[in-house]
């Protein structure tokens, strides 16, 4: 094929034909083979490991400013142990979207909050039968829903992953 033609120029006729020839479209494929793979995530991990296991004492000595995962068979003994402060109670699922988009603003308020007078809780509806059954008795139809506590017992309720709305609830309650 001379530089001034083409893969779309017929080179019998010379003329564009809209054709590419054969010869010039050759697929590649590349891949890596699946242990080169695993071994390169497997690094990355490592770290991501090493890195969360750095504690320094200021953190240990500081009270605990996290998101609790809580359990079905945990669920009422949380609410009796934190029932002298409000409890913000996220019910949210692996699978959902919004419930993935939020997580990283309840980490924030959750850090941002006095962990004396507010905290922050997670429930996974479809982690164990029980936990389905829990939702389902308190009435749980879409995710995220959040419900808050005081004295253990059902102040509000609100569902979907508005932020705003949700710090609205809280200032409300607090």
């Amino acid at each position: 094929m001379s530089a001034l033609q083409s893969p779309l120029m017929n080179a019998a006729h010379g003329r564009w034909t809209g054709h590419a020839d054969r010869t010039c479209l050759r697929t590649m494929a590349v891949a890596l083979p699946r242990k080169a793979m695993s071994a390169r995530r497997a690094t990355r991990t490592e770290k991501a490991t090493l890195a969360s296991m750095a504690v320094t004492a200021e953190a240990v000595a500081a009270p605990a400013k996290i998101v609790h995962l809580i359990t079905a068979d945990r669920y009422h003994e949380f609410l009796a142990e934190h029932s002298d402060k409000l409890i913000t109670m996220d019910f949210y699922a692996v699978w959902c979207g919004p419930c993935k988009m939020i997580a990283p603003e309840l980490d924030r308020l959750a850090a941002e909050s006095d962990p004396t007078k507010l905290v922050f809780a997670k429930l996974d509806c479809g982690a164990t039968n029980e936990s389905k059954k829990l939702a389902m008795s308190l009435g749980i139809k879409a995710l995220p829903t959040f419900h808050l506590y005081k004295d253990s017992k059902l102040v509000d309720t609100m569902t979907g992953a508005k932020v705003k709305n949700l710090v609205d609830l809280i200032t409300k309650h607090s």
